[in-house]
């Protein structure tokens, strides 16, 4: 109980008051307890409209592994294979121990292998996880808990297991660089119904690196209008974009592109 009235006491309206962040404060200690501010937190920018790579969690996963998680390391390394799964083509969905430790964005929230081995070995102990290893191979291999995992490590212990999985690609975990939608946000303004529609439009119409490059155009010649950016796109279509000396005066010239969007010559 002297734990909660503490806390209790510096929830109360008089010390939050008395806790006065200056503009620009990233980090400051009020009574011995560290506040940080957004300044020190790198923001989500929100998902995209157009984003429809989903990751499929049964329902199971809330209802009955949830309750069983206790650290933010086993969450992270088991949605990360959810996720993993969902990108695989092929017929039997498994990860590799290199997968994981070859992931540098994974590993980045993980720690280190010591951690990862360590993380694997409790999910693996809780049932979530199985573990195997193919004859003749050192690696460990991992499936989710689920009938086709079941049915994997069945196959294996009974050497029934067909290795079919030679051409698989290598998955990451990246940042995704930012659609046309999010380049418009960030470098030009809100996105507005009537624009959101112009932008599908164009996304339809020019290839994305065109418009990625026809945007870096326009903001370095501060000339944040998708006018000008589509007035670049026009010309490009007209007189090829892999004209270098073309590219050259894009870049150079950019009142070339406020005539051309103003209807002048």
């Amino acid at each position: 109980m002297g734990r909660l009235t503490a806390v209790s006491d510096w929830c109360s309206l008089k010390n939050w008051q008395s806790l006065k962040m200056l503009p620009g404060d990233d980090i400051r200690k009020v009574k011995g307890i560290k506040t940080v501010t957004p300044q020190t937190t790198k923001l989500f920018k929100g998902f995209q409209e157009d984003n429809l790579d989903l990751v499929r969690l049964p329902e199971t996963f809330f209802s009955q592994i949830l309750p069983l998680i206790n650290s933010l390391t086993q969450l992270r390394l088991l949605l990360y294979f959810f996720w993993h799964i969902e990108q695989q083509e092929s017929s039997i969905r498994l990860l590799k121990y290199s997968d994981l430790s070859s992931d540098p964005t994974l590993m980045a929230m993980i720690g280190n292998e010591t951690t990862l081995r360590e993380n694997l070995e409790t999910l693996v102990r809780m049932g979530i996880l199985f573990e195997a290893q193919l004859p003749g191979e050192q690696e460990r291999i991992y499936f989710i808990n689920g009938p086709q995992g079941r049915a994997a490590v069945k196959a294996i212990e009974d050497g029934q297991w067909n290795n079919t999985d030679a051409e698989r690609k290598p998955i990451q975990l990246t940042d995704q660089q930012p659609n046309i939608y999010g380049l418009y946000e960030e470098n030009i303004g809100p996105i507005t119904p009537l624009i959101a529609e112009i932008l599908k439009e164009d996304e339809k119409t020019y290839p994305e690196a065109w418009i990625k490059e026809a945007i870096e155009i326009a903001v370095k010649r501060n000339a944040r209008n998708w006018k000008y950016v589509q007035a670049i796109l026009e010309r490009w279509q007209v007189e090829g974009r892999g004209n270098e000396q073309n590219r050259r005066n894009d870049s150079q010239d950019p009142s070339r592109y406020r005539r051309s969007w103003l209807g002048k010559k």
